[in-house]
């Protein structure tokens, strides 16, 4: 996805650390990738998420005029990307809203 102004700078994740033995040292171009991977991952969730509200709500006799889902989005050096138990655990937090005036194609607000 190509957005006007922005290049293609890697964005780097700090992810949670596990209990146990732990690699301190890693190359820079082993956390690039890692961070693109869990970003990805990041990605998929929200769209995924996106999908099953818009077709949960889309099925209802009577939709709401305005729908909001907000979630929160951790980062673990062995999972990858994960919905957060909570907020305050969340490195990255979602809202996506849809209102009465959105359409069928319409990509929700990220």
């Amino acid at each position: 996805m190509d957005t006007p102004g922005l290049t293609d700078t890697p964005i780097k994740v700090e992810f949670c650390r596990r209990p146990g033995l732990q690699d301190v040292s890693r190359p820079g171009a082993e956390v690039t990738r890692r961070s693109g991977e869990a970003l990805a991952e990041a990605m998929g969730i929200v769209r995924q998420m996106a999908d099953k509200v818009h077709r949960a709500v889309g099925s209802m006799v009577q939709p709401p005029s305005e729908v909001e889902l907000s979630f929160g989005i951790k980062f673990d050096s062995e999972a990858g990307a994960l919905i957060a138990k909570a907020s305050v655990e969340a490195a990255l937090n979602v809202t996506l809203r849809w209102g009465t005036g959105a359409t069928e194609a319409a990509e929700p607000l990220v």
